[in-house]
C-alpha cells in the first residue's frame, strides 16, 4: 500500500511539473535580451512548410524551447553546483577557482596562433609604420594559484616565447612578467569577467610607453571612480550564483576628465564628448563604460600632444584607450571582427605614426578574425 502512494506521489509531482512548466510557456512574458547572458534570446520560429521539411522550424523551436524556459537561469545555476557536488569543476567552460574567482578554461579549440601571427608580421613588413604588439595574458595563467585542482594546463608562457622570437620584425612588448609580479598588490582582473581591469590596464599601458619612448602619465594623474555590483561574462557563462559581485574602476585623467571627441561608426556616424559612458555603469554590462563596447570602428581625438595611433584590437583595449590618450593626438581604434574595409587605407588616411595590436591571449590564438589588408 505504501509503494503504491510513493508511486502516485512521485507520478503527481512529475505531471505537476510537466504541465506547470507547460502552462508557464504559455503564459509567462518572453524575454527578448539577457541581462544575465548579454545576448538576445530566440524567439519564437516563423512556420513555413519549407521550414518544417527542412528541419530549420525544429531546430529553431529547440532553441526558442531552451531560451525561454521559466526559471532558466536557476535551473542552470543548480546545474552548475550540482555538477561540482559530482566532483566536476567547469560550467560551461569556466572554473569556479578559490575565493570568488571565476577563470575561463584554456583554450582548447583550432590552434591559429601561426596563422595569426604570420597575417600580423605581413601587415608590419609592408604597412611602412612602426608596429608593435601586447598580449595580454589570461586570467588563468596570472591567478594560477586560485584555480581548482587538476585544472587544465595554460599555455600562455609557450606563446609569449613564440611572440618574443618575432621581436626582429615589430616591437613586442611583454606584460606578462609585471602583471604577475603585481598580481598580490592589485586586483588584475575581475573576478566575474574575462577582461582585466582598470588596474591591470594601467600595467599595459605603463609597458607600452616604456616600450615605445613615452612618458607615461603617473597613477596619481588620475582619479578613480569606482561602481559596485559588476557581474561579467564569467559569470553569466557559468551562472555560478553564489558568487560576489565585482567593483568596476573607471580612472579619469585630472587633466582631461576622460573628454574626447569619440566618433563611433557602425556604419553611421555618431559624435560623443568623452571616452567614459557612464549610464552603462547603471545597466548590467559595466565594461560598456569603456568607449560604448565593440564598434567596427572608433576615433577618438585627444586635445593632446602626440602622434597618430592605430589600434588593432579586441575589447581589451577599451579600457587600455583612455590612458593612452594621454600621450595621442588620434587614436583609431578598429575591430577585425567587425571592420571589412582594408585596414592599410586608414594609415594614409589618418596620418598614422604608430600601430599597435592590442589582444588577449586568447583571441591571438583562436580569432579567425584577424584578417588584415
Amino acid at each position: 500500500m505504501k509503494n503504491k502512494t510513493k508511486s502516485k506521489l512521485i507520478t503527481g509531482v512529475f505531471l505537476f511539473f510537466i504541465f506547470g512548466i507547460g502552462i508557464l510557456y504559455i503564459f509567462m512574458p518572453k524575454n527578448e535580451f539577457s541581462e544575465t547572458e548579454k545576448r538576445y534570446l530566440a524567439e519564437f520560429p516563423e512556420f513555413s512548410i519549407k521550414s518544417l521539411v527542412s528541419g530549420d522550424f525544429a531546430s529553431e523551436f529547440e532553441e526558442f524551447l531552451a531560451d525561454q524556459t521559466p526559471f532558466r537561469n536557476a535551473f542552470v545555476s543548480i546545474n552548475s553546483y550540482f555538477q561540482l557536488l559530482k566532483g566536476n569543476n567547469g560550467s560551461n567552460g569556466v572554473y569556479l577557482g578559490s575565493d570568488g574567482w571565476l577563470i575561463e578554461k584554456p583554450f582548447e579549440r583550432e590552434n591559429r596562433f601561426n596563422v595569426n601571427m604570420d597575417r600580423i608580421l605581413k601587415f608590419a613588413g609592408e604597412c611602412g609604420i612602426p608596429c608593435a604588439i601586447t598580449a595580454v595574458p589570461s586570467k588563468g595563467y596570472i591567478y594560477a594559484d586560485k584555480l581548482p585542482k587538476n585544472s587544465l594546463e595554460y599555455r600562455d608562457g609557450t606563446y609569449l616565447q613564440m611572440l618574443r622570437e618575432c621581436s626582429q620584425y615589430l616591437t613586442v612588448i611583454d606584460l606578462f612578467a609585471p602583471m604577475t609580479a603585481a598580481k598580490n598588490d592589485k586586483q588584475l582582473f575581475y573576478k566575474t569577467d574575462h577582461h582585466w581591469t582598470s588596474d591591470g590596464a594601467y600595467i599595459g599601458y605603463r609597458e607600452i610607453c616604456k616600450a615605445l619612448n613615452l612618458e607615461a602619465t603617473p597613477e596619481s594623474g588620475f582619479t578613480p571612480e569606482i561602481t559596485d555590483g559588476f557581474f561579467g561574462t564569467s559569470y553569466s557563462t557559468s551562472l555560478y550564483t553564489l558568487t560576489k559581485p565585482d567593483s568596476v574602476k573607471i580612472m579619469r585623467s585630472k587633466k582631461t576628465g576622460g573628454k574626447a571627441e569619440v566618433i563611433i561608426n557602425d556604419g553611421k556616424e555618431e559624435i560623443y564628448d568623452n571616452m567614459f559612458f557612464t549610464d552603462a555603469l547603471q545597466a548590467g554590462d559595466k565594461y560598456v563604460a569603456f568607449l560604448n563596447g565593440n564598434h567596427p570602428l572608433v576615433k577618438i581625438k585627444t586635445g593632446n600632444e602626440g602622434g597618430n595611433l592605430l589600434m588593432i584590437k579586441d575589447s581589451f583595449a577599451h579600457c587600455l584607450a583612455p590612458f593612452l590618450a594621454e600621450n595621442y593626438a588620434n587614436i583609431i581604434m578598429v575591430d577585425l571582427r567587425y571592420y571589412k574595409k582594408p585596414v592599410s587605407a586608414l594609415i594614409s588616411e589618418n596620418n598614422i605614426s604608430q600601430v599597435l595590436f592590442v589582444y588577449g591571449i586568447d583571441n591571438l590564438t583562436e580569432s579567425a578574425d584577424i584578417i588584415l589588408r
